[in-house]
């Protein structure tokens, strides 16, 4: 199939980069920052149930990123190969990696979705025997599990769309999906218009939807957008291009999956050794923390898209100056944003954790520890970008790796288990390995060997 050229959103040069670089930023920035509110929202909504059932999303959410780590695979394999292609003016291929990079997902959905759904109440169970919060958090969890297909899916239509330059389509439909979200929100959890009251599961439920409706609209946007060549979801198979989506995208998977894997030993190790008030806490501040990632996802998606259509270009003088640049950027958003948090983490706290002392404390000395793991371990997340622009995604499993597993987990373990620490122990450890991670991509970047990769079909 052959697809007539289209004008490029992005035009590569030296004096344009600032300006492409916000072009393609603050779509993201955007509609990351108002589905992180939105995901607020729903913590404000649950914490009318009591503070110990805002246990619930957060102990459910700690398993579920276990299995959403996957959607990586495809997500950053076709943004990668989308911007290459891209950069390079072969529009032709664009259409069949698309469709590849959909029935993957599709198909990863349904696997790691059954996974999550049969397997639910014994993975929980290795976090608490809770009699009230087990079996709310199992149903949570096989909930969020059936809507996977919807998450997947939409990743991959969104990731070729973000490869083309286009990321303010993404916004728009997660504008869409989290509106709705938040209307269906207080009806379903307390029941109104007809509707039954649900209680936690209700949140569950109105993610569910909400997610149902951004697959729809984006399948509609993918047929009608002629610069991507998709006229239909059947074609050929080309093992070649699954081979490369996987081949780049599933050591960033394994990147997110060595996160999400500690993360969740990191939730076990705080509900365990000092109770559901400290894993309340412990929720509630990942999901602050995460609001300093609507700037970081930014500037990490247009890194990713500007770097792989510039090395798609050919041009790799202007893919290090391009990468200098968004690495000072990112530098700078993080400490500032860090500064913030550690400044307004009693009121922030007092707003969704007030009710019990515990929490509270525990909340605040989160926020403040891992906002200077931030300031002082910036742009790690830009830093990613750049790799995965590069189609070169080792790096970033690598550094996740041993900043999770050999630094962030064995400090908590030993500190909790052993020596008897405190919780902020564990906040400690999160904190150092923000700062490592970032060390290890900084050093890799600066060798230059990601100019040179290529991705061949």
């Amino acid at each position: 199939m052959t697809v007539a050229p289209q004008p490029r959103l992005l035009k590569l040069t030296a004096s344009s980069l600032y300006r492409d670089i916000w072009k393609l930023a603050w779509p993201v920035m955007l509609g990351t920052g108002l589905h992180m509110g939105f995901n607020l929202v729903d913590t404000v909504w649950v914490s009318r149930l009591g503070a110990l059932v805002v246990s619930v999303p957060a102990l459910a959410g700690s398993v579920l990123w276990l299995f959403l780590s996957l959607s990586e695979v495809v997500s950053i394999g076709t943004v990668a190969m989308i911007a290459r292609f891209e950069g390079a003016d072969r529009r032709d291929l664009m259409s069949y990696v698309i469709v590849h990079s959909f029935w993957l997902a599709l198909a990863m959905a349904v696997v790691v979705g059954a996974l999550a759904w049969f397997f639910a109440e014994p993975l929980l169970f290795l976090f608490t025997d809770d009699a009230l919060i087990l079996p709310l958090a199992t149903e949570y969890l096989r909930i969020t599990a059936l809507g996977l297909v919807f998450t997947f899916c939409s990743v991959s239509i969104s990731a070729a769309l973000n490869g083309i330059g286009d990321t303010k389509t993404p916004m728009l439909v997660m504008l869409l999906s989290n509106g709705l979200n938040i209307i269906l929100d207080p009806l379903l959890i307390f029941g109104g218009l007809g509707l039954p009251a649900l209680g936690v599961l209700g949140a569950a439920w109105a993610t569910f939807l909400a997610n149902a409706l951004a697959l729809l609209i984006l399948l509609a946007i993918l047929f009608r957008r002629e610069e991507l060549g998709v006229t239909t979801l059947w074609v050929p198979l080309q093992p070649s291009i699954t081979a490369n989506i996987l081949k780049i995208g599933f050591p960033a998977c394994l990147q997110s999956a060595a996160r999400s894997s500690t993360g969740t030993v990191m939730f076990w190790l705080v509900m365990r050794g000092f109770g559901t008030a400290a894993a309340a806490a412990f929720g509630a501040g990942q999901r602050i923390i995460g609001l300093i990632f609507v700037f970081l996802s930014g500037l990490s998606v247009a890194a990713t898209t500007l770097v792989g259509q510039v090395l798609g270009a050919k041009d790799q003088a202007l893919a290090r100056l391009a990468a200098r640049r968004l690495v000072l950027m990112g530098i700078f958003v993080q400490v500032v944003i860090g500064g913030l948090y550690f400044a307004l983490a009693v009121p922030v706290n007092a707003y969704f954790l007030g009710d019990n002392p515990v929490a509270f404390a525990a909340g605040v000395s989160y926020v403040r520890i891992c906002s200077l793991g931030l300031a002082l371990g910036a742009s790690s997340g830009v830093l990613g970008g750049i790799f995965k622009g590069a189609g070169y995604t080792m790096p970033t499993f690598l550094a996740g790796f041993i900043a999770n597993w050999v630094v962030k987990l064995p400090m908590a373990a030993l500190g909790t288990l052993v020596w008897g620490w405190p919780v902020e122990g564990i906040w400690w450890a999160i904190a150092l390995s923000i700062i490592v991670e970032w060390l290890i991509l900084a050093i890799w970047q600066l060798q230059g060997t990601w100019l040179a990769r290529e991705i061949h079909l």
